[in-house]
């Protein structure tokens, strides 16, 4: 998918419809920007990712051997000379303070923990990166997404979901998560057990709520519940009904590169149990 993109942004340069940014050697201090550039630009404009990339839970395919692993050091970026530095908003502020004393171009992508903060973040990334075809394609489809009317508010055309992290962790009203349900057309129980941002519920609660859809979050090997669910015999039939979901990793650390697909993912579940119905 990578190399399909690279080449249809190179097509398009060459075509002159895609004006480039400026940017020929980018850096990157924090691991969503890693990401970002990673899949969104072509390796050759890319100078350096943090090593956070690196690590098997976030490397996605392997990292060009000419893109320098730095670990967020103002001093390791001197040598490689980035015409554009991107950092978050928080981390890795002494580092991007100092690349701007010595004239280096540091932008700083605000941090996304809503839809709405999402499409700001992805515009901003446009204003940084030019108009690179995967950028705006992303952009184009979560408006879309968005500007989807809501399902028709009834009990049969909201089944009920429910989150389950690491630790029994749920995610209730005020969390992306939650968004990214209920704009699916799912009622979320979390909010139905008191939960505000994050809580946990025990597996009585789970089975008590009876949830038309369990939501996992995160790989199996990270979290005792779902080793549980294989084993216990209530939980087991939501996955031998095909009644769960895994929301992938990404989204807790990068949404900007899943949010579109959970979207489209969680709205084609919900139109599955629906006809099920």
């Amino acid at each position: 998918m990578k190399t399909l993109w690279q080449a249809v942004w190179l097509l398009c340069v060459l075509a002159g419809t895609v004006p480039a940014s400026g940017a020929e050697r980018v850096a990157s201090l924090n691991l969503c920007m890693d990401q970002v550039i990673l899949n969104w630009l072509p390796p050759e404009q890319i100078v350096s990712v943090t090593w956070l990339s690196d690590q098997p839970q976030y490397r996605k395919a392997p990292i060009p051997e000419h893109v320098y692993r730095n670990r967020a050091q103002a001093e390791e970026l001197l040598p490689l000379k980035p015409d554009l530095v991107l950092t978050g908003q928080f981390g890795a502020q002494r580092a991007a303070a100092r690349l701007e004393q010595l004239g280096f171009s540091v932008v700083r992508i605000p941090d996304a923990y809503s839809l709405e903060q999402l499409q700001s973040q992805l515009a901003a990334l446009v204003a940084a990166l030019g108009p690179l075809p995967p950028l705006l394609a992303q952009q184009r489809q979560l408006s879309a997404l968005l500007l989807e009317p809501p399902a028709e508010s009834t009990t049969v055309n909201h089944p009920r979901a429910l989150i389950l992290s690491a630790n029994n962790i749920t995610y209730g009203s005020g969390m992306l998560e939650h968004q990214l349900l209920t704009r699916a057309g799912f009622t979320n129980l979390a909010m139905a057990a008191g939960v505000n941002q994050l809580g946990r519920v025990s597996l009585e609660q789970v089975i008590a709520l009876e949830p038309d859809l369990l939501v996992f979050y995160g790989g199996a090997q990270d979290f005792a519940i779902a080793h549980l669910a294989e084993r216990h015999p209530v939980l087991k039939r939501y996955i031998d009904r095909g009644r769960t979901y895994r929301l992938p990793e990404q989204l807790g650390y990068c949404p900007a590169l899943a949010v579109v697909d959970v979207l489209q993912q969680l709205n084609a579940k919900r139109a599955e149990i629906v006809d099920a119905e």
